[in-house]
């Protein structure tokens, strides 16, 4: 075999660093194009959606909502925790009643309380960790009123678990909780599990982008408003609560109906059916987790805030009858009665009222009250509401 010649094999050489080369440089270009693509819909999101993204929007929102003016939102698709938080943060005074629980409140207004001053905070998918959080945010900002109006719901001390709670937006108050978990000095979750990681990948959702120009298309403008109510907008009030557009409310039980969720599925036609259909399938459930540890979280709770001189009241809003009925007997109902009977005493040692009931029956709630299997409307909620003593 006839030797090769040197040159050739340097040109080999130098053929296969330029192919490097250029490969090198294909990559790192296809890197500033994907990276410069998701900075763009990231960019997008924050610009299009500042009250799921934006603190600053969410500060502008609260100042306008603060000096009496209500709001309008296309949806309530939003980060109401950074509502919250920047609302408390520029409160001038402290009002004689806040309201504090999940969407079940989102109707609460101050006509339940009379002549007295008020704050709804409610927020989306309540949890323990929320409980904590809303009173550290209230500590820390001196605004922990007299009577301050707490609740629980069925999800309230189920432990970390993405499947069981189905949602993570009580991450949104990862720093209230911890320090305030501190100061109580109960048991906290770790730091890993409580940053809200997973939701800032929203921030790459191409169908918000296309939903928010779509509202903006439709002539949608949000911003302050002298209106309580709208045809094809939300409202969020002056004192924090929140009343759906005629478009909404209108389609409401539609919405409901076909939201696929993990655990708790339907097909169901109509609310009742709905409700029935899940509660046969959480009845179907060997247990429900309601954690202990928890629960004694609460109590602790409880006498921080009466050390305050803070009057807490429990308002426990009724399940739909129908599912109030197919979960009674199941290990899953026994788990619930169970649940309000232990907070019950909690609050009693500590001092608490707790009013309403998840049973319908015990507040006089009828299926006519209920917009789906666990939120109540404006009537039934007067029935849970009345009993609240309010302390001068």
């Amino acid at each position: 075999m006839a030797p090769q010649a040197r040159g050739g094999g340097a040109s080999a050489d130098a053929s296969r660093a330029a192919v490097g080369v250029s490969a090198r440089r294909f990559l790192a270009a296809l890197v500033a194009v994907v990276g410069a693509g998701v900075l763009l819909i990231a960019g997008a999101n924050y610009v299009l959606d500042p009250l799921h993204f934006s603190a600053s929007g969410q500060r502008q929102v609260a100042a306008v909502l603060l000096s009496g003016q209500n709001y309008a939102v296309f949806d309530a698709n939003m980060d109401f925790r950074g509502l919250r938080r920047e609302a408390i943060a520029q409160m001038t005074r402290t009002p004689d009643v806040i309201v504090f629980g999940g969407s079940r409140f989102e109707l609460a207004t101050p006509d339940l309380f009379p002549g007295k001053s008020f704050y709804n905070g409610f927020v989306h998918n309540d949890v323990f960790e929320d409980l904590v959080a809303f009173s550290g945010l209230l500590y820390e900002h001196k605004r922990l009123p007299k009577n301050l109006v707490l609740t629980i719901r069925y999800k309230t001390f189920l432990p970390i678990d993405p499947v069981l709670r189905e949602t993570d937006e009580f991450k949104l108050f990862w720093s209230e909780y911890r320090s305030m978990a501190d100061r109580l000095g109960i048991e906290k979750e770790s730091l890993l599990d409580v940053v809200p990681l997973g939701y800032w990948s929203h921030l790459l959702s191409v169908d918000n982008i296309v939903r928010h120009v779509s509202y903006r298309l439709d002539g949608k403008r949000q911003g302050p408003v002298d209106a309580a109510t709208l045809d094809d907008m939300d409202v969020i009030h002056a004192d924090g609560s929140m009343a759906f557009s005629k478009e909404h409310s209108a389609s409401f039980r539609t919405i409901l109906l076909s939201r696929g969720v993990t655990n708790m599925f339907s097909n169901a036609d109509t609310i009742d059916q709905d409700s029935e259909q899940r509660a046969a399938k959480m009845s179907k459930r060997a247990a429900w987790p309601v954690d202990p540890k928890r629960l004694e979280a609460l109590g602790v709770l409880l006498a921080f805030l009466k050390e305050q001189g803070t009057h807490v009241a429990i308002a426990v809003t009724p399940f739909h009858p129908a599912y109030w009925k197919g979960s009674l007997g199941s290990p899953y109902g026994n788990s619930l009665v169970s649940m309000e009977e232990r907070v019950r005493a909690i609050a009693a040692k500590e001092g608490a009222t707790v009013v309403g009931s998840l049973d319908p029956d015990r507040v006089g709630c009828q299926a006519e009250n209920m917009r789906d299997f666990i939120h109540p409307d404006e009537i039934c909620l007067k029935k849970v509401f009345k009993d609240i003593p309010v302390k001068d």
